[in-house]
Parts: C-alpha cells; structure tokens; sequence
C-alpha cells in the first residue's frame, strides 16, 4: 500500500510517494540532512545539487562498506560452521566404549 510521506532537505519541502514504511522514509530524510549538515559545518560552501550528489556518495560508501563487513562476517560464521559439522561428525563416528 502507498503512502504519501512529507519530508524537509535542505528546507524544502517533499511529498514522497512509497511502499516503505513512513517511519523508515523519514529516518532516511533525516540521515540525509544529517549529512548535509556536517558537510555544511566543514565548511562546504557548493551548489545544493553537487551537496546532495556528494552525501549521495558518501552514504553509498557506508552501505558498500557495510554490505562487504557483513559477506565477510557471514563467511567467518560459515567456516567456523563448517568446522563444528565436522568435529560434531567425527564425535558421531567414534566407537562407544
């Protein structure tokens, strides 16, 4: 189901049409200003389309980030999965005594 969702960047208003949850829309509006506003506080002084295109980037490069810790940390998990089956198989097939 659609909702329509108001938000403010960078002092304009938005109505944003979306299938996700409102809350999440707005968190992410939020996240967004955030970021504009650390830019801003850094002393960026740019045309508002290249301060949205450069928070763009950085939030992509955190997700990027994020998703490759997580691939990695999933892999760790697997291995030591991996080794615990074994141990637990060797420990099936032992002679009871």
């Amino acid at each position: 189901m659609s909702h329509s969702v108001d938000i403010t960047l960078m002092g304009r208003n938005f109505s944003i049409l979306t299938d996700e949850d409102p809350d999440q829309v707005l968190a992410a509006a939020e996240m967004v200003q955030k970021h504009v506003d650390e830019l801003r506080n850094m002393g960026a002084s740019v045309a508002s389309d290249r301060l949205l295109a450069l928070v763009s980037l950085n939030l992509a490069g955190e997700l990027l980030k994020s998703d490759r810790t997580k691939i990695d940390g999933l892999e760790d998990l697997i291995s030591e999965l991996d080794g615990v089956v074994l141990q637990a198989e060797g420990l099936a097939k032992a002679p009871l005594r």
